[in-house]
């Protein structure tokens, strides 16, 4: 699936993956927020493609500071740019809303990526917790 750090990584990438190719797409909400995408309008533009999604939660502001000082994805993931539903920029319910009306019915993975040693491992857990709460507050 489309990756920061990777060959496919912008919403320019994946259309050009899409072209090139009839596989199904795991769109990553994150990793395309990330890269300058919008999660929801790519949902519904790649609806018959999306095969599998990969629900994640991404901080700008935590991007650009990594990027500025040429940290590299893991050191941006460790910095947790990768964030608790709800604690980044994603727009979920607009993410669950056009899950709902391109009629998928695939699996949702809920992703949260963290460095071991740099989160307390309560943290981790609570947030964890917190992303089902919200997930159940959506309607899934």
């Amino acid at each position: 699936h489309h990756h920061l750090g990777t060959y496919v990584e912008t919403p320019d990438d994946v259309e050009r993956l899409l072209e090139l190719t009839d596989v199904d797409l795991c769109l990553d909400t994150g990793h395309l927020l990330l890269a300058g995408g919008d999660p929801v309008a790519a949902l519904r533009a790649w609806a018959a493609r999306v095969g599998h999604v990969h629900v994640k939660d991404g901080d700008t502001k935590i991007l650009a500071a990594a990027l500025e000082a040429g940290d590299d994805l893991r050191e941006l993931v460790g910095r947790g740019g990768f964030a608790r539903l709800g604690a980044g920029e994603l727009d979920l319910p607009g993410v669950v809303a056009a899950l709902d009306d391109i009629g998928y019915e695939g699996w949702i993975v809920v992703e949260q990526d963290v460095l071991p040693g740099r989160r307390p491992l309560d943290r981790v857990v609570a947030d964890q917790v917190a992303n089902r709460e919200r997930l159940r507050e959506l309607g899934l």
